[in-house]
Protein backbone atom coordinates (compact mmCIF):
# COMPACT_ATOMS: atom_id res chain seq x y z
CA UNK A 1 0.00 0.00 0.00
CA UNK A 2 1.25 3.46 -0.83
CA UNK A 3 1.23 5.33 2.49
CA UNK A 4 1.51 8.73 0.79
CA UNK A 5 -1.98 8.40 -0.70
CA UNK A 6 -3.38 7.34 2.67
CA UNK A 7 -5.68 9.46 4.82
CA UNK A 8 -3.98 12.42 6.50
CA UNK A 9 -4.68 13.35 10.12
CA UNK A 10 -3.59 16.29 12.23
CA UNK A 11 -1.77 15.99 15.55
CA UNK A 12 -4.98 16.87 17.39
CA UNK A 13 -6.89 14.16 15.51
CA UNK A 14 -4.20 11.61 16.39
CA UNK A 15 -4.27 12.66 20.03
CA UNK A 16 -8.06 12.43 20.15
CA UNK A 17 -8.02 8.98 18.51
CA UNK A 18 -5.48 7.74 21.06
CA UNK A 19 -7.08 8.76 24.33
CA UNK A 20 -6.50 12.52 24.44
CA UNK A 21 -2.98 12.28 25.90
CA UNK A 22 -0.79 14.61 23.83
CA UNK A 23 2.27 14.06 26.04
CA UNK A 24 2.05 10.29 25.48
CA UNK A 25 1.82 10.75 21.70
CA UNK A 26 4.90 13.01 21.76
CA UNK A 27 6.82 10.41 23.83
CA UNK A 28 5.89 7.71 21.29
CA UNK A 29 7.24 9.92 18.49
CA UNK A 30 10.41 10.62 20.52
CA UNK A 31 10.90 6.84 20.87
CA UNK A 32 10.68 6.60 17.06
CA UNK A 33 7.68 4.27 17.07
CA UNK A 34 6.59 6.48 14.19
CA UNK A 35 8.60 9.16 12.47
CA UNK A 36 7.38 12.61 11.55
CA UNK A 37 8.92 15.53 9.74
CA UNK A 38 9.39 18.54 11.98
CA UNK A 39 7.34 19.26 15.07
CA UNK A 40 4.76 16.62 16.02
CA UNK A 41 2.16 19.35 16.58
CA UNK A 42 2.61 20.55 12.96
CA UNK A 43 2.96 17.11 11.34
CA UNK A 44 0.46 15.28 9.19
CA UNK A 45 -0.15 11.64 10.10
CA UNK A 46 -1.19 8.71 7.89
CA UNK A 47 -3.69 5.99 8.63
CA UNK A 48 -0.73 3.60 8.87
CA UNK A 49 0.81 5.79 11.59
CA UNK A 50 -2.54 5.97 13.39
CA UNK A 51 -2.78 2.17 13.40
CA UNK A 52 0.79 1.92 14.73
CA UNK A 53 0.11 4.47 17.47
CA UNK A 54 -3.09 2.65 18.45
CA UNK A 55 -1.16 -0.63 18.65
CA UNK A 56 1.43 1.11 20.84
CA UNK A 57 -1.37 2.48 23.02
CA UNK A 58 -2.81 -1.01 23.56
CA UNK A 59 0.62 -2.40 24.46
CA UNK A 60 1.32 0.51 26.77
CA UNK A 61 -2.04 0.11 28.52
CA UNK A 62 -2.17 -3.70 28.65
CA UNK A 63 1.38 -4.13 29.96
CA UNK A 64 1.62 -0.81 31.81
CA UNK A 65 4.72 -0.22 29.70
CA UNK A 66 6.67 3.01 29.50
CA UNK A 67 7.25 4.61 26.09
CA UNK A 68 10.75 3.05 25.77
CA UNK A 69 9.42 -0.39 26.76
CA UNK A 70 6.54 -0.02 24.31
CA UNK A 71 9.01 0.85 21.55
CA UNK A 72 11.06 -2.26 22.35
CA UNK A 73 7.99 -4.51 22.41
CA UNK A 74 6.86 -3.15 19.03
CA UNK A 75 10.34 -3.61 17.58
CA UNK A 76 10.38 -7.24 18.72
CA UNK A 77 6.87 -7.85 17.35
CA UNK A 78 7.90 -6.33 14.00
CA UNK A 79 10.95 -8.58 13.90
CA UNK A 80 8.85 -11.64 14.74
CA UNK A 81 6.35 -10.80 11.97
CA UNK A 82 9.21 -10.35 9.51
CA UNK A 83 10.72 -13.70 10.46
CA UNK A 84 7.38 -15.44 10.09
CA UNK A 85 6.88 -13.90 6.63
CA UNK A 86 10.34 -14.96 5.50
CA UNK A 87 9.72 -18.52 6.72
CA UNK A 88 6.40 -18.87 4.94
CA UNK A 89 7.69 -17.39 1.69
CA UNK A 90 10.64 -19.80 1.71
CA UNK A 91 8.45 -22.87 1.23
Amino acid sequence: MNHEQDVQLSFNEIVHACGDDADWVVRIIEEEIISVSGSPQQASFSGFQLARIRRARRISRDFEASAPATALILELLDELESLRKSQTSGF
